[in-house]
Formats: C-alpha cells, structure tokens, sequence
C-alpha cells in the first residue's frame, strides 16, 4: 500500500440543490407560453382549411404577442439557469411580434403620391342597432369630412342610410341605395344596386349584393362592387361556407367585379379568399399601416372586415379608424384603377 493510498482523502458531494419557489413559477409560464406559441403557430399554418382545428386559427396574433411580453417581464430577472428554455421563449416571441408586424400591425406607410383618380371609401358593419344609432350618424359625418370620402359601403343599414339622414351627414351631393342589408352611399351616379344572394337562416345567413357606380374621373369607366355577409359563428366550417357562398354567387349571376367588401367574418389568408376570390388581393396587405384589427372595436384582436381588389385595381392606402360606435372599426382605403 502507498503513502498515498494510505491517506486518501474522503470528499464529500455538495448536496444537490432543492428547487425554490421560483423554480417552479418558471417552469410553469414556460410550459404555458411554449403550449400557448405551439398551439397558435398549428393555427396559422392549418388556418381555415380543416373543420376540425380551425378554432386555433382564431388565437389572436396580438394577444400571443401580449402574452409573450408577460412572459419577458416575469423571466427578464433569471439569469442563473434555464438558459435554453429562456432563449428558446425569445426566439418564439420574436417570431410573433414578426408574424404581428407582418400582418397585424404596420408603423409605417409608404408614401403614393395622389391621382386625379383617387377614390376614398369607407366599409363600415354598423351592426344592430348601430344602424339607427345618431352616434353613427356623428361618427360617418367626422370621417366624411376628415377625409373627403367618396363612397360609403355600410352594412347592417339602417335609418341612417335613408336619404334624408344621408343628406344631414353627408351632404346634399350623396344619394343613398341600398339592396338587402347593404348600403352605397356616394356622389357617383348609382346605376345598379340588387340581392345577389340571401340563403341561409338567422346568424347563419350568407348575404351577396352588386352596386355599380360611374366615378367621373375614370373617363367613363365603372366601379363595380359587390359586399358580403357571412355567417359569424367560429365552430360553422368555413369550407361548408366558401362553397355555399361560391354557388350563391354563380346562382345570382354576380358577373365581374372590381372590389369586394364587408364583414367576412375570416382572417386574412382564409380559405374562403383563396376559393372564392382567387385573383382577388388585400388592400391592407397591399397598402395598409397602422392596425389593421377590425373587432371588436374596443379591443381589436381580429381582422374580419375586408376590402378585396381584383387585378385592375391598386391600394394607394389603407387604414382602419374608431367611429366610437358599433362592434366594427371603419376600413377606410384610397384606391386608384390601374
């Protein structure tokens, strides 16, 4: 035996260290914020197109990124371990904020300079019963003015689309028609405005209508429109609704148009876009900044109010505005022919 055998040293193991009480508070946010990221990242990847996991396409992109933000301040001061669990939530909260940039909110605008055949428009759902509201009245009288609107496409009319009420807060150059629950009021010659389609029962109701107006600086050239309705309730397929609006348009003999607009009760990248309006493109996509959330007005999480431009049409701008009332914030868009 040697000298050294013979004086080994016993060395004690430190203890191994007890998770505290924050330990698991992080464990637990982190388990929460990676479920929350995985499930609504699931959602914008299916979307619509599958009946089943659409309601996950419904996750609000903003309320993920409000979320993210709790979880930033809550695991800002931990900087002694779970180094790949907080790098790993960064980087899903930098994707976020991308995907919300990207196609919730936009700070900036692109300058177009202006054309003698700019149109502004104005798609508003007053929604029941804003639609009788004098506040509405209030709220399209600011904008008119504010904005030297052209066109008003209001859903969900009401007595404030009569022509008498038309002229209070609008002016005496606007006249007003409306087919079903849809409303064009402008100071274009209005040379046709019909029901395209009305099927469906109570809130399941799918509402198509065609306006046509000759706007004066397109050297005789029609704008022709047409404004939806769809139904609002998240668990209807939306596929069983892209093909039930697609037949009701081909049955009411919609014909061409150049824009489409209304409450579609569908994000952006919808299948009920891609199936029925293929060639058709976002005017907020194409133009828009700020935010482009339409609902609730309040607390905007949603996009469900669109303008849709076919090929011969160009989003100068796009924007969406409070009229502090009705659940729907205004979509105001600036669009020139091409």
């Amino acid at each position: 035996m040697t000298e050294a055998a013979a004086h080994t040293v016993e060395v004690t193991m430190p203890p191994k260290a007890r998770r505290t009480l924050w330990d698991w508070a992080a464990i637990v946010m982190d388990a929460a914020w990676f479920s929350l990221f995985f499930i609504w990242f699931i959602g914008r990847v299916v979307g619509d197109r599958n009946s089943l996991v659409q309601w996950i396409s419904w996750i609000p992109t903003l309320g993920v990124v409000a979320f993210g933000c709790v979880w930033l301040a809550c695991r800002a001061g931990d900087r002694r371990r779970h180094r790949v669990r907080r790098w790993g939530g960064l980087a899903c909260a930098a994707l976020a904020v991308g995907a919300a940039v990207r196609g919730d909110f936009r700070p900036w605008s692109d300058h177009v300079a202006p054309s003698p055949q700019d149109i502004r428009i104005v798609q508003w759902n007053t929604d029941h019963p804003s639609g009788n509201d004098p506040r509405s009245m209030t709220a399209l009288a600011t904008i008119s003015a504010e904005h030297a609107v052209d066109l008003f496409l209001i859903s969900n009319r009401g007595s404030i689309t009569t022509q008498e009420c038309v002229q209070q807060w609008a002016g005496e150059k606007f006249s007003s028609a409306g087919a079903g629950p849809f409303a064009c009021v402008t100071t274009f010659p209005i040379e046709e405005a019909r029901v395209i389609a009305a099927s469906g029962k109570g809130n399941d109701m799918v509402w198509v209508a065609k306006f046509v107006v000759r706007p004066p600086s397109w050297n005789g050239r029609a704008l022709r429109i047409a404004m939806v309705d769809l139904p609002s309730k998240p668990t209807l397929s939306r596929m069983q609704v892209a093909q039930e609006l697609l037949t009701d348009i081909r049955r009411g003999d919609l014909g061409e148009v150049d824009i489409v607009v209304g409450d579609f009760n569908a994000l952006p990248g919808s299948l009920i876009f891609s199936r029925v309006f293929p060639t058709f493109h976002d005017s907020w996509a194409q133009a828009g900044s700020g935010l482009r959330t339409s609902w609730p007005r309040l607390f905007p999480l949603w996009s469900i109010d669109h303008v849709l431009l076919a090929p011969n049409m160009r989003a100068i701008s796009s924007i969406t505005a409070d009229p502090k009332v009705s659940k729907h914030r205004m979509n105001m868009v600036i669009l020139q022919p091409r």
